[in-house]
């Protein structure tokens, strides 16, 4: 257990943050693909494969800690957002069974549409057009940003299936895979909620859901994210708001194991989902029990002095044992303490 955990100050986590940033924006290649993985500090030792959700998180990270720290966006960050954005946007396919009055846009990778991809897209996609200087600039978006969100929103509501989603395809034919993930249906709920307006369905699967106590079990932070977008919207009743967020909050501070495994990332999705319930509370006061609250803030700073032992230079190793550096091990501990500054500014 760290012994500190209050040393992480505001300062910390807003340095962390921009150097995250600015380490992501020198690992994006001239094509918008990152160096997906190399070894700590050495960005020529590289290691092989790619991951477009993960493509589309660290998007996302980027464009957030862009329009939330309120630092001067350099020219090369710019660029390498907007040549990321553009990577992901050629990897967008129209789905060959929509219907010819309703396109639809999906991510694919190897002939696959994965339900979570579609959400994390349209997260990056929602961010990036928050950032003025890219405005207009996005040129690799064949349909411009408006109906390229448009229609991956189409693909994400289409896959609505009774009380959850289907959650991966083929592309060529469409046929629905076996395939479920604990995690994509939290990230399409929040990508859809962050893009646009809901309609019957989707209110009606994420109260479902909530009331079900979904991702508790599986501590999710995507879940964490999807709640609490719900309840700011008010898309679910306030009451039920707080009995799903409660039930979450007591699933991971109950069951701690995860920081035994000794590794950065299990432990900072964690952390995400803490410090974004504790931002949620500090907007809608007397949501959440001031008990519950003090537990979730003490819980997350432990976390987060956790987190500091595989951190150095805005990279985030993979755990004891490990020099690896991955893109998505950026994307989740420095989000965390983008939340953090955020928290005690």
């Amino acid at each position: 257990m760290p012994a500190a955990p209050l040393a992480v100050t505001p300062t910390l986590s807003r340095d962390i943050v921009a150097a995250s940033l600015d380490h992501l924006a020198q690992i994006t290649l001239p094509g918008g693909r990152f160096i997906y993985a190399h070894e700590v500090g050495d960005t020529d030792q590289r290691h092989d494969g790619y991951n477009l959700l993960r493509h589309s998180g660290t998007l996302w990270f980027m464009a957030r800690a862009m329009n939330e720290t309120g630092a001067a966006p350099t020219d090369a960050t710019l660029d390498a957002i907007r040549r990321a954005t553009g990577f992901l946007g050629r990897k967008l396919e129209p789905a060959p069974w929509a219907r010819p009055d309703q396109p639809s846009l999906a991510l694919v990778g190897k002939g696959m549409v994965k339900l979570g991809g579609i959400g994390l897209g349209l997260l990056a996609l929602a961010e990036v057009g928050r950032i003025v200087a890219l405005q207009g600039s996005l040129t690799d978006l064949p349909l411009g940003l408006d109906e390229t969100v448009a229609r991956l929103r189409r693909y994400a509501l289409d896959e609505i299936d009774g009380n959850d989603f289907r959650h991966k395809r083929v592309l060529a034919t469409g046929e629905v895979t076996t395939f479920r993930s604990d995690y994509y249906t939290g990230e399409a709920i929040f990508g859809l909620l962050l893009t646009g307006s809901t309609d019957a369905d989707l209110t009606r699967v994420t109260t479902g859901l909530m009331r079900r106590g979904y991702g508790w079990a599986q501590q999710s932070h995507w879940m964490a994210y999807a709640a609490c977008e719900a309840v700011e919207r008010d898309l679910v009743p306030k009451t039920l708001g707080a009995t799903y967020l409660t039930g979450l909050m007591e699933a991971i501070l109950g069951d701690a194991l995860y920081r035994y495994r000794r590794q950065s990332t299990p432990i900072a999705c964690r952390t995400e989902a803490l410090t974004r319930v504790l931002l949620l509370a500090r907007r809608l006061p007397g949501l959440l029990s001031a008990d519950l609250l003090a537990r979730v803030r003490a819980h997350a700073a432990e976390n987060l002095s956790l987190q500091l032992d595989w951190y150095k230079e805005g990279q985030f190793r993979q755990g004891d044992g490990s020099q690896r550096v991955q893109i998505d091990y950026i994307q989740h501990n420095a989000t965390a303490f983008l939340h953090w500054a955020e928290l005690e500014s």
